[in-house]
């Protein structure tokens, strides 16, 4: 039984990116995602409290290896430098940019999304490693003290969507440079980061 369960897990998940790669967010709705699936849309919700929850698990699902890499931000606070951090992060989040972006538009303008947003102050998943990460750096005197770190995690990420009118990087991140933009707005928060010299 359990088996069964997980494979109409997975059926959903994957149905959800097909169509959302078809329609847009907006435009996939769970009963769309249902009938495509082959399941009755109660099922769906046997499995996913909600849409908001079955988009998050397909945008997790297609770019696991970023999220991993994410995750381990946290850690690296005292290693390199803070510069080179920020970039080599911002680099690998905008790999996600694809699938990301339209999810947070869509939370924008889909009541049903906008109903299970995350409330404010709260930075789950990447934003919120970036925001340990630099909380780890301000422990170590790499960042200043007063500089709140949840806000400049936001302030990187908005810089971040804001270059989002350049093209994506593609898919081999390891052979792309750096995105344009990126090591220019890092080094921008990274100045206004930096604690006052001694």
């Amino acid at each position: 039984m359990a088996a069964r369960g997980d494979a109409t897990r997975t059926k959903l998940v994957s149905t959800t990116i097909r169509l959302v790669s078809e329609l847009g967010y907006v435009k996939t709705t769970t009963r769309a995602i249902a009938q495509a699936a082959g399941v009755a849309e109660g099922t769906l919700y046997r499995h996913f409290p909600d849409k908001a929850a079955l988009f998050a698990e397909a945008v997790m699902q297609q770019n696991q290896q970023v999220l991993d890499w994410v995750d381990t931000l946290p850690a690296r606070a005292g290693t390199a430098t803070v510069e080179a951090n920020l970039t080599d992060c911002l680099t690998h989040l905008a790999t996600l940019r694809a699938d990301i972006l339209p999810l947070e538009l869509a939370i924008l303008t889909d009541p049903e999304l906008a109903r299970v947003a995350p409330p404010p102050g709260t930075l789950p998943g990447p934003p919120g490693r970036l925001a340990e990460y630099l909380r780890g750096e301000q422990r170590l005197g790499r960042v200043r003290d007063d500089a709140d770190p949840v806000h400049s995690a936001v302030v990187l990420l908005a810089m971040l969507f804001g270059l989002a009118l350049q093209p994506p990087l593609p898919a081999d991140r390891e052979l792309a440079p750096a995105l344009p933009g990126i090591r220019d707005a890092v080094d921008i928060v990274v100045k206004g980061l930096a604690p006052p010299s001694a």
